[in-house]
């Protein structure tokens, strides 16, 4: 009977209410869901427009996880084509001694060495026009902004680094390692033959000659922007971490990288901000 009443709370113990479970998502509801990073399968399809037309798969699960960290990459590559027909990337040795006046006076300590003082006084006397410019173009430079000018070569896909928080408070497995399957999942292909070209050929006609499937496209909202189509590139997680009597992760960091399925162009960038 002792033993019963050491076990009843007081009346007064603070209690603890643990966040309910909903989808998965033990703190959804509960913090700013502009502190999670939510992602979504996505496919792309063409109207009778022929405009590009992308919608959300609904048939798939919403994975949620906190945003702990991210960066977004936006990079063009630009080249000055010119550049290689500067004389002084030719003839590097030749530029250097006009620039810096050691081709006048390596002119004139060979001609006395090598010709004589009578007849190299006469050379110099030929050559005084030439010696002239030589002196003329001391400290310069013929590089001009013509030749620098720089030219649009191309742009590269947006990328975005991710680092995300996945914690469990009830089903580690439900919390935390199914939605990293799903990442994981979604970064692969969803099909690879297991046979070869020429079997799947055999088998298949024509079409085994492309048997496979690409990954998924997928989306990422966050902070009130959805960026889509994305594709997952990678996705790096720990595998020792707090884990579960079945040894599922109680909690963990991972890192992943998207980048979005074509290049942007200045439209792409205003209909991200909502403009």
């Amino acid at each position: 009977m002792g033993n019963d009443l050491s076990k009843v709370p007081a009346a007064n113990a603070h209690s603890v209410k643990q966040p309910e479970r909903m989808n998965a998502d033990p703190f959804w509801g509960k913090v700013s869901k502009h502190k999670f990073a939510e992602f979504n399968l996505c496919s792309v399809s063409r109207d009778e427009n022929n405009n590009e037309v992308i919608t959300v798969d609904t048939s798939q699960p919403t994975v949620r996880a906190f945003l702990v960290d991210g960066d977004k990459t936006m990079e063009s590559q630009w080249q000055t084509p010119f550049e290689n027909s500067n004389p002084e990337l030719k003839m590097p040795m030749l530029m250097a001694g006009l620039q810096t006046g050691q081709t006048i006076t390596s002119m004139g300590a060979a001609a006395d060495s090598i010709l004589g003082d009578t007849v190299s006084a006469a050379a110099k006397t030929a050559m005084k026009p030439m010696a002239d410019f030589i002196k003329s173009v001391q400290g310069h430079t013929n590089l001009n902004k013509v030749n620098t000018t720089q030219v649009f070569l191309s742009t590269a896909s947006v990328r975005l680094n991710l680092s995300l928080f996945f914690i469990a408070f009830r089903n580690a497995k439900i919390e935390v390692e199914e939605k990293i399957m799903k990442l994981e999942s979604w970064s692969v292909p969803v099909h690879l033959s297991q046979g070869t070209v020429l079997t799947d050929v055999v088998e298949q006609g024509a079409a085994g000659l492309f048997s496979g499937v690409i990954p998924p496209y997928i989306s990422l909202t966050t902070h009130g922007k959805t960026y889509w189509p994305f594709i997952l590139e990678s996705v790096s997680a720990p595998i020792v971490t707090p884990i579960d009597e079945d040894g599922n992760r109680l909690n963990l960091a991972i890192n992943i990288s998207i980048v979005s399925r074509t290049a942007w162009d200045a439209d792409d960038v205003r209909k991200l901000y909502g403009n």
